[in-house]
């Protein structure tokens, strides 16, 4: 098999300052998807440090806290904890550092959003019948406008792109990854938290903390586990920087175009015949070109980290594949890079001005 390319496994510098940043020295943290993450027994409150091929296996059943055996089924199982050694437990240093955000918005974060206007006339009829004055599209929209903003480490952001793919039917959408400079004078809830309840992250903050509060830190559970992340006003970023994600690759890489002609090939193949049960239960039979795509996403994905491998596939689009066979691979190519090649990304940001918000 070709070697793919963008799999040095490089990582940033640790504490790094950004050249674009020309009014406050903000630090840039390092980023590694492989690092040890910190647990929490919520059983006998035992801490300790795991490997992302443990966390895995405890997915599995196949590990539990090591000193009272509870595993991943009880309501007091183990979970992911922020070590006290983070630096995002000082305040100086929250708003002294990068944060990041992935959306399939251009102008994230906007002060005009209006959350309507998407919205078909069936759905706005809706809303207003959902509450008896009549006003709930209103309510709604200024809910959708006062609700927190999510910002967390570079990690988190990227995965919360791969799992909004593979979870959310998120695959076709163009995603913008956002690097954030907070205000200085925003004000933090003090400590560190649980994860805030909310139906797709919708959170309003004042109904968890004071109203002169912009910042609210919780451990991540989901997307880098045990990193902080923050739940945040819109009043508590300063500026932003933006990039279209993925990065464009080198369409006539060695990997790209034996991958591409894979997938010409596949499209002039019928489906290939059920040989079980199971797929002759089928009443529809995937294609050989989707087939093939699975394959190529397979091999991308033996290369990033085990975590993240589950929310590697069903990337594709099977009209693109048959139209573009060129675009699939260079797509997964250029999504690896953002987990394999982060400086390549860091580096793309620091040529972008910040857009102050």
């Amino acid at each position: 098999m070709e070697a793919i390319p963008g799999h040095s496994g490089i990582c940033s510098p640790a504490f790094t300052v950004s050249p674009s940043c020309e009014t406050v020295a903000v630090i840039e943290r390092v980023v590694d998807f492989e690092r040890l993450r910190w647990m929490r027994c919520g059983r006998c409150s035992h801490e300790w440090d795991v490997d992302s091929a443990w966390l895995w296996r405890f997915e599995q059943g196949d590990e539990a806290c090591p000193k009272c055996g509870t595993n991943y089924e009880p309501l007091d199982r183990p979970d992911s904890w922020a070590s006290q050694e983070d630096p995002s437990h000082d305040d100086t240093k929250v708003r002294g550092t990068f944060w990041y955000h992935t959306s399939t918005h251009s102008n994230w974060p906007d002060r005009a959003f209006d959350p309507t206007a998407g919205l078909t006339e069936v759905t706005k009829r809706r809303f207003q019948r959902s509450w008896a004055d009549g006003h709930g599209l209103g309510r709604w929209a200024e809910s959708q406008k006062t609700k927190a903003l999510h910002l967390g480490t570079y990690e988190a952001a990227v995965e919360n792109m791969l799992r909004r793919m593979h979870e959310q039917d998120c695959a076709g959408h163009q995603f913008y990854l956002y690097r954030v400079r907070l205000s200085q004078d925003a004000m933090i809830e003090p400590g560190v938290h649980r994860e805030l309840p909310g139906y797709f992250g919708d959170v309003q903050l004042g109904e968890h903390c004071s109203d002169d509060i912009d910042i609210f830190r919780y451990v991540n559970t989901y997307e880098d586990p045990s990193s902080i992340s923050l739940a945040v006003t819109l009043e508590a970023i300063n500026a932003v920087q933006m990039i279209a994600i993925p990065l464009t690759v080198d369409v006539e890489d060695v990997w790209i175009s034996a991958a591409a002609a894979r997938l010409v090939d596949a499209a002039s193949r019928p489906p290939p015949e059920p040989t079980t049960h199971f797929e002759r239960m089928q009443r529809h039979r995937p294609s050989a070109v989707s087939i093939e795509a699975s394959r190529l996403e397979e091999e991308v994905a033996t290369r990033l980290p085990l975590r993240l491998r589950d929310w590697f596939d069903r990337l594709s689009d099977e009209g693109n594949l048959k139209a573009e066979p060129s675009t699939f691979p260079s797509k997964l190519v250029g999504l690896s890079t953002l987990v394999n090649e982060p400086l390549a990304v860091l580096e793309s940001l620091n040529t972008v001005p910040w857009r102050e918000v």
